[in-house]
């Protein structure tokens, strides 16, 4: 399986939703604002053999200023938020083949990465291991069809004593910019982090005043 990681944009049939795993389903449940029931919604959507074609769908026409809320394409709001900052960074994303990866086929590579033991790049070291090209992007998309968080940051080490907002400042930096420049607010450059909003600002306040404390060393 060493498939390219280009962004699957093959048009969904007319007729796709007929066969999706929500018909018959409570939608209303799609829009509930509480972990317990998103993750039971997304166990819904886990097994719906139309999962592709919905996610793609909602990529089609969804934008950050119109994100809709709720469980759509078996992902959270903030979960495609995140997955719109992978596309800005230029982190393609292969629908297709994450939906593969999400398979109980590979679930024991990934379980890893399901625990929050390692972040995107070292599954894909591990997934090259088997003869599979995947980015880290699309790897990603798959953890999250398997209910796991997908982490950007890496995982805390032993003896790790930062809070949650200092490993942001220490280790997001450049990503943080690198949205920035492009105009992505700060709520979808945390949801790309899986940070709450005050941890993104708290680390944003530490580099403004370590930048204006080195303008004042320069001058």
């Amino acid at each position: 399986m060493t498939t390219h990681t280009r962004l699957d944009t093959t048009p969904a049939t007319h007729d796709w939703k007929d066969l999706a795993a929500c018909q018959g389903q409570d939608t209303e449940m799609f829009f509930v604002d509480h972990p317990e029931t998103q993750t039971r919604i997304q166990a819904v959507c886990r097994g719906c053999p139309v999962l592709v074609q919905c996610l793609g769908d909602i990529l089609g026409y969804e934008t950050s200023r119109d994100m809709r809320w709720g469980v759509v394409g078996g992902l959270t709001v903030a979960q495609r938020r995140a997955l719109r900052c992978e596309a800005l960074l230029g982190h393609e994303v292969n629908i297709r083949q994450a939906r593969v990866l999400a398979s109980p086929q590979w679930a024991s590579v990934l379980a890893p990465m399901r625990q929050a033991e390692l972040v995107p790049a070292e599954v894909v070291a591990g997934l090259r291991a088997h003869g599979v090209i995947a980015s880290e992007a699309t790897v990603r998309l798959a953890v999250w069809w398997t209910g796991g968080k997908g982490n950007v940051l890496p995982p805390r080490a032993v003896g790790d004593r930062r809070q949650l907002w200092e490993r942001v400042r220490d280790e997001a930096q450049d990503v943080v910019g690198r949205l920035r420049e492009q105009r992505v607010g700060n709520r979808d450059v945390a949801a790309y982090l899986q940070v709450g909003q005050d941890a993104l600002e708290r680390a944003s306040t530490a580099w403004r005043r370590a930048a204006q404390t080195a303008e004042g060393v320069a001058a």
